[in-house]
């Protein structure tokens, strides 16, 4: 993520906004949901900015948000190991991706990969002494900043938010595996373009002929 290209305003100011926005929706739609709606708007908001946050954190070190997470995974790893496809999950990020973020971190020397015994056609990454310094340098800082933004919050308050994140996790997948179960419609048609009449193509024709040449 571009930290360059973030709204102006903020977080506060442009959140009052969508949330003016929604209610000027429902008062037109009156099967809108406005709190639902809100929620999902706002946390949609809240992921965009703290992964800038995030990155602007990371910037000095050369690192995004995804190759912070891609490190942190394998440090938290048995012996700092992985398969990059169990790295896809945790990442967010498809095979393609992956590899391409496994690339740029061993050019750095951040992690290593070798290929694995027992199948020779898969990929073992390894944090090295490189990465593993680099996360506990990280780390502490990273720590101060998460602490930081709950110190308005209970512990009681941040303990029933993160419980109400999980049962609307559960929601929306529950709701994503109802959709699959559903027929999928059908794709538009493409637009016809309208037939060209005789006395158009002899116009195009005879400008074409007029046209100056690329020679002069």
């Amino acid at each position: 993520m571009d930290p360059e290209a973030l709204p102006t305003g903020s977080l506060q100011q442009r959140a009052e906004q969508v949330e003016t926005v929604i209610r000027g929706v429902a008062a037109l739609s009156a099967e809108l949901p406005v709190v639902e709606t809100t929620i999902l708007r706002l946390l949609v908001m809240l992921g965009h900015d703290l992964s800038a946050l995030l990155d602007q954190c990371l910037r000095p070190y050369g690192l995004n948000e995804t190759d912070y997470r891609t490190l942190l995974t394998l440090h938290s790893r048995p012996g700092g190991v992985a398969h990059p496809g169990e790295l896809c999950t945790s990442v967010a990020r498809s095979p393609a991706n992956m590899t391409r973020i496994a690339d740029a971190l061993y050019q750095r020397g951040l992690i290593t990969r070798v290929a694995c015994e027992r199948d020779r056609r898969r990929t073992i990454l390894r944090l090295s002494a490189s990465g593993e310094a680099l996360v506990r340098e990280l780390l502490p800082e990273a720590a101060r900043r998460t602490t930081a933004i709950f110190e308005g919050m209970s512990e009681c308050s941040r303990a029933e938010l993160l419980e109400q994140l999980r049962l609307l996790i559960a929601a929306i997948d529950r709701y994503a595996r109802q959709r699959q179960s559903l027929p999928q419609p059908q794709p538009l048609p493409a637009p016809v373009s309208a037939p060209v009449s005789a006395a158009e193509q002899a116009e195009h024709a005879e400008q074409a002929e007029h046209a100056p040449s690329d020679g002069g």
